[in-house]
Protein backbone atom coordinates (compact mmCIF):
# COMPACT_ATOMS: atom_id res chain seq x y z
CA UNK A 1 0.00 0.00 0.00
CA UNK A 2 2.89 2.45 0.76
CA UNK A 3 4.58 2.08 -2.30
CA UNK A 4 1.16 2.38 -4.61
CA UNK A 5 0.71 5.91 -2.77
CA UNK A 6 4.27 6.68 -3.26
CA UNK A 7 3.94 6.23 -7.08
CA UNK A 8 0.55 8.15 -7.37
CA UNK A 9 1.72 10.98 -5.89
CA UNK A 10 5.16 10.67 -7.79
CA UNK A 11 2.69 10.46 -11.15
CA UNK A 12 0.63 13.44 -9.69
CA UNK A 13 3.90 15.56 -9.72
CA UNK A 14 5.42 14.17 -13.14
CA UNK A 15 1.90 14.86 -14.65
CA UNK A 16 1.73 18.69 -13.17
CA UNK A 17 5.05 19.20 -14.49
CA UNK A 18 4.15 17.88 -18.18
CA UNK A 19 0.99 19.58 -17.85
CA UNK A 20 2.91 22.87 -17.23
CA UNK A 21 4.88 21.88 -20.49
CA UNK A 22 2.03 20.38 -22.54
CA UNK A 23 -0.74 22.75 -21.57
CA UNK A 24 0.60 26.25 -20.90
CA UNK A 25 -2.94 28.23 -19.77
CA UNK A 26 -3.52 25.03 -17.34
CA UNK A 27 -5.21 26.41 -14.12
CA UNK A 28 -2.54 26.50 -11.51
CA UNK A 29 -4.76 28.19 -8.72
CA UNK A 30 -6.22 25.09 -9.18
CA UNK A 31 -2.94 22.99 -8.56
CA UNK A 32 -2.16 25.29 -5.76
CA UNK A 33 -5.25 23.19 -3.99
CA UNK A 34 -3.27 20.05 -3.56
CA UNK A 35 -1.00 19.81 -0.95
CA UNK A 36 2.00 18.80 -3.29
CA UNK A 37 1.77 21.81 -5.00
CA UNK A 38 2.56 24.31 -2.15
CA UNK A 39 -1.42 24.75 -0.22
CA UNK A 40 -1.50 25.46 3.22
CA UNK A 41 -3.06 28.89 3.56
CA UNK A 42 -6.36 26.73 4.29
CA UNK A 43 -5.74 25.84 7.46
CA UNK A 44 -7.78 27.58 10.07
CA UNK A 45 -6.65 30.08 11.91
CA UNK A 46 -7.79 32.40 14.54
CA UNK A 47 -6.74 35.54 15.28
CA UNK A 48 -7.22 37.82 18.09
CA UNK A 49 -7.10 41.60 17.99
CA UNK A 50 -6.78 44.07 20.98
CA UNK A 51 -8.61 47.19 19.69
CA UNK A 52 -8.64 50.67 22.04
CA UNK A 53 -11.12 53.07 20.37
CA UNK A 54 -13.14 51.27 18.46
CA UNK A 55 -16.45 49.47 19.92
CA UNK A 56 -16.91 45.78 18.07
CA UNK A 57 -19.96 47.66 16.37
CA UNK A 58 -17.73 50.15 14.48
CA UNK A 59 -15.43 47.24 13.08
CA UNK A 60 -17.72 44.11 13.08
CA UNK A 61 -18.67 44.20 9.36
CA UNK A 62 -14.81 44.59 8.38
CA UNK A 63 -14.22 41.36 10.19
CA UNK A 64 -17.25 39.33 8.56
CA UNK A 65 -16.32 40.69 5.41
CA UNK A 66 -12.85 39.40 5.68
CA UNK A 67 -13.70 36.32 7.25
CA UNK A 68 -16.10 35.43 4.23
CA UNK A 69 -13.35 36.09 1.84
CA UNK A 70 -10.84 33.94 3.48
CA UNK A 71 -13.46 31.13 5.77
CA UNK A 72 -10.09 29.68 7.08
CA UNK A 73 -9.99 33.08 9.28
CA UNK A 74 -11.61 33.64 12.40
CA UNK A 75 -10.77 37.35 14.14
CA UNK A 76 -12.02 37.37 17.63
CA UNK A 77 -11.51 41.62 18.44
CA UNK A 78 -11.99 42.77 21.93
CA UNK A 79 -11.94 46.68 22.71
CA UNK A 80 -9.23 47.19 25.64
CA UNK A 81 -9.61 49.29 28.68
CA UNK A 82 -7.21 52.20 27.47
CA UNK A 83 -6.28 53.16 31.54
CA UNK A 84 -4.46 50.13 31.79
CA UNK A 85 -3.50 49.30 28.25
CA UNK A 86 -0.23 50.33 28.44
CA UNK A 87 0.82 47.97 31.30
CA UNK A 88 -1.23 45.15 29.71
CA UNK A 89 0.76 45.23 26.62
CA UNK A 90 3.78 45.71 27.89
CA UNK A 91 3.29 42.31 30.21
CA UNK A 92 1.89 40.18 28.00
CA UNK A 93 2.64 40.91 24.38
CA UNK A 94 5.42 38.63 23.08
CA UNK A 95 4.83 35.92 25.72
CA UNK A 96 1.69 33.76 26.48
CA UNK A 97 -1.52 35.20 26.10
CA UNK A 98 -0.37 37.83 23.90
CA UNK A 99 -2.74 38.93 21.29
CA UNK A 100 -1.93 38.45 17.78
CA UNK A 101 -2.81 42.24 17.07
CA UNK A 102 -2.74 45.16 18.99
CA UNK A 103 -3.46 48.54 18.71
CA UNK A 104 -0.25 50.86 20.38
CA UNK A 105 0.82 54.36 20.45
CA UNK A 106 3.34 55.13 17.56
CA UNK A 107 5.48 56.32 20.30
CA UNK A 108 5.91 52.92 21.80
CA UNK A 109 7.42 51.63 18.61
CA UNK A 110 10.54 51.47 20.08
CA UNK A 111 10.10 50.68 23.41
CA UNK A 112 8.07 47.75 22.46
CA UNK A 113 10.93 46.26 19.71
CA UNK A 114 11.50 43.01 20.81
CA UNK A 115 8.01 41.99 21.32
CA UNK A 116 6.41 43.11 17.98
CA UNK A 117 7.20 41.38 14.46
CA UNK A 118 7.93 43.22 11.42
CA UNK A 119 5.59 43.92 8.21
CA UNK A 120 7.11 41.54 5.85
CA UNK A 121 8.18 42.87 2.23
CA UNK A 122 6.29 39.88 0.77
CA UNK A 123 3.14 41.71 2.61
CA UNK A 124 3.76 45.41 1.69
CA UNK A 125 7.07 46.62 1.09
CA UNK A 126 9.35 49.70 2.71
CA UNK A 127 8.46 51.81 -0.54
CA UNK A 128 4.89 51.11 -1.02
CA UNK A 129 4.13 52.01 2.43
CA UNK A 130 5.94 55.59 2.08
CA UNK A 131 4.16 55.68 -0.78
CA UNK A 132 0.36 55.25 0.79
CA UNK A 133 1.24 56.68 4.18
CA UNK A 134 1.84 60.12 5.55
CA UNK A 135 5.49 61.04 6.33
CA UNK A 136 5.16 60.86 9.89
CA UNK A 137 3.92 57.52 10.03
CA UNK A 138 7.70 56.57 9.55
CA UNK A 139 8.32 58.08 12.82
CA UNK A 140 8.91 55.42 15.42
CA UNK A 141 7.49 53.07 13.52
CA UNK A 142 10.10 52.50 10.96
CA UNK A 143 13.63 50.93 13.28
CA UNK A 144 16.11 49.81 10.83
CA UNK A 145 14.49 50.55 7.54
CA UNK A 146 11.45 47.93 8.68
CA UNK A 147 7.79 49.12 9.79
CA UNK A 148 6.21 47.67 12.81
CA UNK A 149 3.01 49.15 12.87
CA UNK A 150 0.19 49.71 10.03
CA UNK A 151 -1.96 53.06 10.60
CA UNK A 152 -5.60 53.05 10.38
CA UNK A 153 -5.94 56.74 11.20
CA UNK A 154 -4.03 59.97 11.57
CA UNK A 155 -4.33 62.70 13.88
CA UNK A 156 -2.77 65.36 15.42
CA UNK A 157 -3.87 68.83 16.94
CA UNK A 158 -6.16 71.54 14.99
CA UNK A 159 -7.61 74.51 15.74
CA UNK A 160 -11.31 74.41 17.47
CA UNK A 161 -12.86 77.45 17.78
CA UNK A 162 -16.37 78.80 18.85
CA UNK A 163 -17.94 80.43 15.85
CA UNK A 164 -20.65 82.64 17.76
CA UNK A 165 -17.88 84.28 20.05
CA UNK A 166 -15.78 84.96 16.90
CA UNK A 167 -19.19 86.53 15.50
CA UNK A 168 -19.71 88.61 18.35
CA UNK A 169 -16.97 90.16 18.26
CA UNK A 170 -16.69 90.44 14.62
CA UNK A 171 -14.05 88.00 13.78
CA UNK A 172 -15.06 86.74 10.03
CA UNK A 173 -12.05 84.23 10.13
CA UNK A 174 -9.82 82.35 12.40
CA UNK A 175 -6.13 82.66 12.66
CA UNK A 176 -3.55 81.35 10.23
CA UNK A 177 -0.67 82.95 12.07
CA UNK A 178 0.61 83.05 15.64
CA UNK A 179 0.59 86.67 15.36
CA UNK A 180 -3.35 86.43 14.21
CA UNK A 181 -3.51 84.41 17.20
CA UNK A 182 -2.41 86.38 19.54
CA UNK A 183 -4.59 89.40 18.80
CA UNK A 184 -7.81 87.29 18.26
CA UNK A 185 -7.27 86.01 21.54
CA UNK A 186 -6.57 89.41 23.54
CA UNK A 187 -9.91 90.48 21.44
CA UNK A 188 -11.90 87.42 22.46
CA UNK A 189 -10.58 87.39 26.39
CA UNK A 190 -12.97 89.55 28.59
CA UNK A 191 -12.73 90.48 32.50
CA UNK A 192 -14.84 91.59 35.07
CA UNK A 193 -14.77 95.20 36.87
CA UNK A 194 -12.55 93.19 39.63
CA UNK A 195 -10.12 92.00 37.00
CA UNK A 196 -11.50 88.38 36.68
CA UNK A 197 -11.56 86.23 33.41
CA UNK A 198 -15.21 85.89 32.44
CA UNK A 199 -14.38 84.22 28.99
CA UNK A 200 -11.04 83.32 27.79
CA UNK A 201 -9.75 83.38 23.86
CA UNK A 202 -7.56 81.19 24.18
CA UNK A 203 -6.55 78.03 26.28
CA UNK A 204 -2.88 78.34 26.60
CA UNK A 205 -0.13 79.18 28.85
CA UNK A 206 -1.02 77.05 31.46
CA UNK A 207 -0.33 72.91 31.99
CA UNK A 208 -2.34 71.52 34.79
CA UNK A 209 -5.38 72.52 33.00
CA UNK A 210 -4.99 73.08 29.12
CA UNK A 211 -5.50 69.42 27.76
CA UNK A 212 -2.49 68.43 25.15
CA UNK A 213 0.22 71.27 26.64
CA UNK A 214 2.60 68.93 25.88
CA UNK A 215 1.94 68.54 22.27
CA UNK A 216 1.24 72.39 21.56
CA UNK A 217 4.66 72.83 23.10
CA UNK A 218 5.54 70.09 20.68
CA UNK A 219 3.95 72.18 17.96
CA UNK A 220 5.65 75.14 18.67
CA UNK A 221 9.42 73.72 19.23
CA UNK A 222 9.14 72.14 15.93
CA UNK A 223 7.75 75.01 14.07
CA UNK A 224 10.51 77.23 15.94
CA UNK A 225 13.17 74.70 14.36
CA UNK A 226 13.69 72.77 17.42
CA UNK A 227 15.48 69.91 16.83
CA UNK A 228 14.27 66.92 19.33
CA UNK A 229 17.57 64.77 19.46
CA UNK A 230 21.33 65.10 17.90
CA UNK A 231 22.72 62.82 15.73
CA UNK A 232 23.28 60.43 18.06
CA UNK A 233 19.68 60.27 18.98
CA UNK A 234 20.31 62.19 22.28
CA UNK A 235 18.26 64.55 23.68
CA UNK A 236 18.78 67.96 22.14
CA UNK A 237 16.04 70.47 22.15
CA UNK A 238 17.66 72.81 24.78
CA UNK A 239 20.61 73.26 22.78
CA UNK A 240 19.06 74.41 19.48
CA UNK A 241 20.23 78.21 18.82
CA UNK A 242 19.54 80.17 15.53
CA UNK A 243 21.77 81.31 13.04
CA UNK A 244 21.80 84.66 15.77
CA UNK A 245 22.33 82.79 18.71
CA UNK A 246 18.89 82.53 20.49
CA UNK A 247 17.76 79.73 21.82
CA UNK A 248 14.71 78.41 19.83
CA UNK A 249 13.18 76.29 22.33
CA UNK A 250 13.22 79.42 24.90
CA UNK A 251 11.40 81.44 22.14
CA UNK A 252 8.61 79.17 22.08
CA UNK A 253 8.55 78.33 25.51
CA UNK A 254 8.19 82.29 26.26
CA UNK A 255 5.39 82.58 23.61
CA UNK A 256 3.37 79.93 25.50
CA UNK A 257 3.91 81.31 28.40
CA UNK A 258 2.83 84.62 27.28
CA UNK A 259 -1.20 83.46 27.29
CA UNK A 260 -0.63 82.79 31.19
CA UNK A 261 1.24 86.25 32.10
CA UNK A 262 0.88 89.19 30.32
CA UNK A 263 -1.92 88.03 28.07
CA UNK A 264 -3.83 86.74 30.37
CA UNK A 265 -6.34 84.72 28.19
CA UNK A 266 -6.61 81.64 30.64
CA UNK A 267 -7.09 80.88 33.93
CA UNK A 268 -5.30 78.17 35.63
CA UNK A 269 -7.92 77.59 38.00
CA UNK A 270 -10.25 76.83 35.81
CA UNK A 271 -11.60 73.54 34.78
CA UNK A 272 -10.13 71.36 32.01
CA UNK A 273 -9.94 73.39 28.71
CA UNK A 274 -12.51 70.61 26.71
CA UNK A 275 -14.82 71.11 29.55
CA UNK A 276 -14.55 75.09 29.53
CA UNK A 277 -14.82 75.18 25.80
CA UNK A 278 -17.99 72.84 25.88
CA UNK A 279 -19.68 75.57 27.95
CA UNK A 280 -18.96 78.61 25.48
CA UNK A 281 -16.27 79.94 28.16
CA UNK A 282 -13.63 79.41 25.67
CA UNK A 283 -12.59 80.99 22.13
CA UNK A 284 -10.19 79.07 21.01
CA UNK A 285 -8.52 75.22 21.99
CA UNK A 286 -5.89 72.78 20.22
CA UNK A 287 -7.34 69.55 20.21
CA UNK A 288 -7.06 66.22 17.91
CA UNK A 289 -10.24 64.82 16.16
CA UNK A 290 -11.21 62.10 18.99
CA UNK A 291 -11.46 65.17 21.26
CA UNK A 292 -14.15 66.75 19.17
CA UNK A 293 -16.24 64.30 19.99
CA UNK A 294 -16.48 64.90 23.72
CA UNK A 295 -17.52 68.29 22.34
CA UNK A 296 -19.59 67.20 20.24
CA UNK A 297 -21.27 65.40 22.51
CA UNK A 298 -21.97 68.00 25.37
CA UNK A 299 -24.10 69.82 22.40
CA UNK A 300 -22.49 72.79 22.87
CA UNK A 301 -24.98 76.14 22.37
CA UNK A 302 -22.93 77.53 19.96
CA UNK A 303 -21.60 76.38 16.19
CA UNK A 304 -18.12 74.37 16.50
CA UNK A 305 -15.19 75.39 14.13
CA UNK A 306 -12.17 73.44 12.86
CA UNK A 307 -9.46 74.84 10.81
CA UNK A 308 -5.78 73.81 10.28
CA UNK A 309 -3.51 75.18 13.54
CA UNK A 310 -1.72 78.62 13.22
CA UNK A 311 1.36 79.14 11.56
CA UNK A 312 4.98 80.84 12.27
CA UNK A 313 4.03 84.35 10.68
CA UNK A 314 6.61 85.08 7.63
CA UNK A 315 7.67 87.91 5.90
CA UNK A 316 7.76 88.06 2.10
CA UNK A 317 7.52 84.28 1.52
CA UNK A 318 5.50 81.61 2.51
CA UNK A 319 7.35 79.37 4.79
CA UNK A 320 6.57 75.28 4.88
CA UNK A 321 3.88 74.45 7.52
CA UNK A 322 4.62 72.31 10.43
CA UNK A 323 1.85 70.47 12.54
CA UNK A 324 2.14 68.10 15.36
CA UNK A 325 0.36 64.53 15.04
CA UNK A 326 -0.44 62.27 17.69
CA UNK A 327 -1.64 58.84 16.64
CA UNK A 328 -2.15 55.23 16.78
CA UNK A 329 -0.81 52.14 14.84
CA UNK A 330 -1.80 47.98 14.64
CA UNK A 331 1.35 46.09 15.72
CA UNK A 332 1.30 42.18 15.41
CA UNK A 333 3.27 39.97 18.16
CA UNK A 334 6.53 38.63 17.28
CA UNK A 335 5.57 35.47 19.04
CA UNK A 336 2.25 34.98 17.11
CA UNK A 337 1.73 31.68 15.26
CA UNK A 338 -0.12 33.52 12.57
CA UNK A 339 1.97 36.48 12.07
CA UNK A 340 2.18 36.60 8.37
CA UNK A 341 -1.50 36.10 8.30
CA UNK A 342 -2.43 39.20 10.85
CA UNK A 343 -0.10 41.11 8.76
CA UNK A 344 -2.16 40.03 5.42
CA UNK A 345 -5.40 40.99 7.59
CA UNK A 346 -3.71 44.70 8.33
CA UNK A 347 -2.79 45.04 5.25
CA UNK A 348 -6.37 44.77 3.57
CA UNK A 349 -7.90 47.02 6.40
CA UNK A 350 -5.74 49.66 5.36
CA UNK A 351 -7.11 49.76 1.84
CA UNK A 352 -9.08 52.65 0.17
CA UNK A 353 -12.19 51.23 0.12
CA UNK A 354 -11.93 49.16 4.04
CA UNK A 355 -10.41 52.58 5.53
CA UNK A 356 -13.41 54.23 3.65
CA UNK A 357 -16.29 52.09 5.00
CA UNK A 358 -14.57 51.82 8.59
CA UNK A 359 -14.92 55.49 8.43
CA UNK A 360 -18.49 55.20 7.58
CA UNK A 361 -19.22 52.52 10.21
CA UNK A 362 -17.36 55.10 12.95
CA UNK A 363 -19.85 57.84 11.95
CA UNK A 364 -22.91 55.91 12.47
CA UNK A 365 -22.07 55.23 16.10
CA UNK A 366 -20.25 59.38 16.60
CA UNK A 367 -20.17 62.14 14.83
CA UNK A 368 -17.29 60.93 12.52
CA UNK A 369 -14.66 58.51 11.89
CA UNK A 370 -10.85 58.58 12.35
CA UNK A 371 -9.56 60.92 9.82
CA UNK A 372 -7.81 58.85 7.20
CA UNK A 373 -4.02 57.61 7.18
CA UNK A 374 -4.27 56.95 3.55
CA UNK A 375 -2.97 60.29 1.30
CA UNK A 376 -4.68 59.12 -1.62
CA UNK A 377 -8.39 59.53 0.72
CA UNK A 378 -7.32 63.16 1.82
CA UNK A 379 -9.57 64.48 -0.82
CA UNK A 380 -12.70 62.08 0.11
CA UNK A 381 -13.22 64.44 2.86
CA UNK A 382 -13.50 67.68 1.42
CA UNK A 383 -17.05 68.17 2.72
CA UNK A 384 -16.31 67.03 6.09
CA UNK A 385 -15.66 69.93 8.44
CA UNK A 386 -14.44 68.44 11.13
CA UNK A 387 -12.10 65.71 10.03
CA UNK A 388 -11.11 67.96 6.59
CA UNK A 389 -8.45 69.79 8.69
CA UNK A 390 -6.46 67.32 10.39
CA UNK A 391 -6.16 65.67 6.83
CA UNK A 392 -5.15 68.72 5.39
CA UNK A 393 -2.51 68.66 7.53
CA UNK A 394 -1.50 64.97 6.99
CA UNK A 395 2.08 65.73 5.05
CA UNK A 396 3.38 68.67 7.18
CA UNK A 397 2.72 66.59 10.58
CA UNK A 398 5.55 65.92 12.65
CA UNK A 399 5.89 64.57 15.95
CA UNK A 400 8.04 63.75 19.21
CA UNK A 401 7.62 62.00 22.56
CA UNK A 402 5.94 65.12 24.15
CA UNK A 403 2.14 63.36 23.43
CA UNK A 404 -0.93 63.50 25.45
CA UNK A 405 -3.47 61.03 26.26
CA UNK A 406 -1.69 57.97 25.90
CA UNK A 407 -1.86 56.82 29.25
CA UNK A 408 1.44 55.47 29.44
CA UNK A 409 2.70 56.37 33.19
CA UNK A 410 5.85 55.34 32.41
CA UNK A 411 7.08 57.17 29.31
CA UNK A 412 5.25 59.72 27.74
CA UNK A 413 3.33 60.78 31.10
CA UNK A 414 6.49 60.71 32.57
CA UNK A 415 7.71 63.06 30.47
CA UNK A 416 4.78 65.20 30.09
CA UNK A 417 5.05 65.43 33.93
CA UNK A 418 8.20 66.96 34.02
CA UNK A 419 7.44 69.48 31.73
CA UNK A 420 4.22 70.20 33.64
CA UNK A 421 6.30 70.76 36.80
CA UNK A 422 8.75 73.36 34.75
CA UNK A 423 5.75 75.11 32.96
CA UNK A 424 4.05 75.60 36.51
CA UNK A 425 8.01 76.79 37.97
CA UNK A 426 7.96 79.32 35.64
CA UNK A 427 4.93 80.93 36.37
CA UNK A 428 5.02 81.11 40.16
CA UNK A 429 8.15 82.57 39.65
CA UNK A 430 8.57 85.05 36.73
CA UNK A 431 12.66 85.60 37.53
CA UNK A 432 13.02 82.19 37.04
CA UNK A 433 16.03 80.55 35.18
CA UNK A 434 13.71 79.49 31.83
CA UNK A 435 16.83 78.10 30.58
CA UNK A 436 18.29 76.23 33.38
CA UNK A 437 14.11 74.53 33.78
CA UNK A 438 14.80 74.26 29.92
CA UNK A 439 18.41 71.91 30.68
CA UNK A 440 16.63 70.14 33.43
CA UNK A 441 13.71 69.15 31.36
CA UNK A 442 16.05 67.65 28.98
CA UNK A 443 18.09 65.55 31.42
CA UNK A 444 15.11 64.66 32.69
CA UNK A 445 13.61 63.29 29.48
CA UNK A 446 16.87 61.57 28.81
CA UNK A 447 17.11 59.98 32.01
CA UNK A 448 12.87 58.61 31.50
CA UNK A 449 14.00 57.19 27.75
CA UNK A 450 17.34 55.55 28.95
CA UNK A 451 15.59 53.90 31.34
CA UNK A 452 12.39 52.76 28.92
CA UNK A 453 14.63 51.58 26.01
CA UNK A 454 17.46 49.72 27.70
Amino acid sequence: MGKAILFVAVGLVLLGGAGWILFPNVRTDLLQKIPFFGGGDDKPVTLTYWGLWEPREAIQPLLDEYQQQNPNITIQYEMRDPRTHWETVKARLGSEGSPDIVRIHSTWAPLLLDKLLALPSDVMTVSEFEETFYPVNQSFVKQVDKYYGMPLMVDGLALVYNRSLFAEEGIANPPKTWNEFRDMAARLTKKNSAGALTQAGAALGFANNVDYFADIIGLMFAQNGVRFTDADGKVSFHQTTSPIGSNLALEALNFYLLFATSEQSWDGTWGNSTNEFSQGRVAMVLLPSHRLHEVLSARPAFEVGVTTAPQLPVVGGQAEAVNWANYWVEGVSKVSPNGKAAWKFLRWLAEKDQQAKFYRLAGQLRSFGEPYSRQDLAGSLSADPYTLPYVQQGSSYTTWFFTSGTLNAEVNDRINGALEAGIESLIRDRNADATKVLENLAQQTQQILDTALK
